[in-house]
C-alpha cells in the first residue's frame, strides 16, 4: 500500500492482492491496528505527507497528489484532524 499512496486503492484490489476477501480483511485490521482499512491507508498517506513537508520544499498541493488526495485543502483538512497542525506548522517544526 505505501508504494501505491498516489492511487485509488479498493478495498476489493487490497483483498485480492492478500488472497483474502473484504471483510476478513476489514475484520484483521481492526482486530489487529484497531482501524478500518480506510482508516489506515488515511494514516499511511497522512506520514508521507508529514516527511515530505519537513523533508523537501514541494507544494502541498503536490503533496496531496503524490500521496492521492485531490487536493492541497483535503490534505490540510486531514492534517488537522488528525495531528491537529497544518502544513506551515509542521515545515517549521
Amino acid at each position: 500500500m505505501r508504494e501505491h499512496l498516489d492511487t485509488a486503492i479498493g478495498l476489493d484490489d487490497a483483498a485480492e492482492e492478500l488472497a483474502t476477501s473484504k471483510r476478513t480483511l476489514t475484520r484483521r485490521l481492526n482486530e489487529v491496528l484497531g482501524k478500518t482499512p480506510v482508516e489506515y491507508i488515511q494514516d499511511l498517506r497522512v506520514e508521507r505527507a508529514v516527511h515530505l513537508l519537513k523533508t523537501s520544499k514541494v507544494s502541498v498541493d503536490r503533496i496531496a497528489e503524490q500521496v492521492g488526495y485531490a487536493d492541497g485543502v483535503t490534505l490540510r483538512t486531514l492534517l488537522r484532524r488528525r495531528i491537529g497542525k497544518g502544513g506551515r506548522e509542521l515545515r517549521a517544526s
